[in-house]
């Protein structure tokens, strides 16, 4: 199973176990709650190891957003190198502890802090910049756009405008709707400067490059090959969390450049991107491969969204933010309609080859989870 301290290739006749965790944002609760229960389990079952963790049972964990972030939890290791720096109990205490600070709920939260939002001559500037890269990108009549730029200016500096308002029009528009700031702070103070070539078992996890315009798939195997690959793990986890509109890419180097936004973007649950990177390693089929893989809860009946009486008000602002329960469609479809799509996938090959009990996916119907409701989603 899984070995903290080689990453050497098994034994062809052995099973390679594989973790895959599914992002999510504040959702990583749920598989952060399974978890901890696993892991409870496996300290009463393993009679030998009363201190038995997540990382010595599996070969391969991979992680994509929040869960690129368990995954790292998970495997980075202790000041000895021996162990694990967390339990997995640790996980479920940072999700409810934390992400308050990383996404705060409320619209005094956001925009209590001035410096977040630029003056007149900022506005400008950044509003010139928007309008040299819509020239550049699109054919779009001059006079159309002059207009709608105006129009824009206009209601970010019209003083008779509630400042209320205008604050919040021009961060929708023109910022992140978290600054990162927590994000990157709080993983830097949990992981330290741990590179990915540290971890206690072989990791996984996705990402993708902005300026590069694909997916870059970091992993300790190839750190350990590869020193451009081999990344502080905290970067690692700030750039697959990135996620477009909620926070900033993120920028960091090694022996090279990364532009990195939300790996959930090529691949929001990283079980086939596992499966695929596992097989490329270690050359065999996927018999002997034995994968848990963890959603982070689909959106219930309740909590979906639905076109109306009107679909002509489906323009831009619709599709990034959907009033009736404050979620950005466009964002959770690019980011999670293949979930489903990729966990039937793999279960239709390992199925159609025999090997279906090689293969099992937890997922649960939840409705939307936010901050304020953390402690209440602990019971799905």
């Amino acid at each position: 199973m899984g070995n903290a301290s080689s990453s050497e290739p098994e034994n062809q006749g052995d099973f390679i176990t594989i973790l895959s965790i599914d992002g999510g944002g504040v959702r990583g609760i749920i598989p952060s709650e399974v978890l901890c229960a696993l892991e409870s389990k496996l300290q009463k079952l393993d009679v030998e190891n009363k201190d038995a963790r997540i990382a010595d049972y599996f070969d391969f964990i991979a992680g994509t957003s929040t869960g690129g972030l368990m995954t790292a939890m998970l495997t980075t290791p202790n000041a000895d190198k021996r162990r694990p720096l967390f339990e997995a109990k640790d996980i479920v205490k940072f999700y409810l502890e934390k992400s308050p600070l990383i996404f705060p709920q409320t619209t005094e939260q956001l925009l209590e802090d001035d410096q977040l939002f630029p003056d007149e001559a900022a506005m400008n500037s950044l509003l010139d910049e928007a309008t040299k890269h819509i020239q550049l990108c699109y054919n779009i009549n001059h006079q159309i756009l002059d207009s709608l730029i105006a129009t824009l200016r206009y209601l970010l500096t019209c003083k008779w405008i509630p400042n209320f308002i205008r604050k919040r029009l021009g961060r929708t528009l023109l910022f992140p709707k978290y600054d990162g700031v927590k994000l990157r702070d709080l993983v830097s103070e949990e992981i330290g400067q741990k590179l990915l070539s540290d971890a206690l078992t072989d990791v996984i996890i996705p990402t993708f490059d902005i300026k590069l315009f694909k997916p870059i798939i970091f992993s300790s195997l190839k750190a350990k090959r590869d020193k451009s690959m081999d990344a502080r793990t905290a970067d690692v986890c700030v750039g697959t969390s990135a996620a477009p509109s909620y926070f900033p890419p993120h920028f960091f180097k090694t022996t090279v450049d990364f532009n990195l936004a939300d790996g959930g973007l090529e691949a929001n649950n990283p079980s086939l991107v596992a499966v695929c990177e596992v097989m490329k390693e270690h050359k065999i089929n996927g018999r002997k491969l034995l994968i848990l893989s963890l959603g982070t809860g689909e959106a219930d009946q309740s909590d979906r969204y639905v076109v109306g009486d009107d679909p002509s008000k489906w323009g831009l602002l619709r599709w990034l933010w959907y009033s009736e329960n404050n979620g950005s469609p466009l964002i959770d479809i690019l980011t999670t309609a293949s979930d489903e799509m990729i966990s039937t996938y793999i279960s239709t090959i390992f199925q159609y080859c025999g090997w279906e009990e090689n293969y099992y996916r937890l997922q649960v119907s939840a409705a939307r989870i936010e901050c304020r409701n953390l402690p209440k989603s602990r019971e799905l």
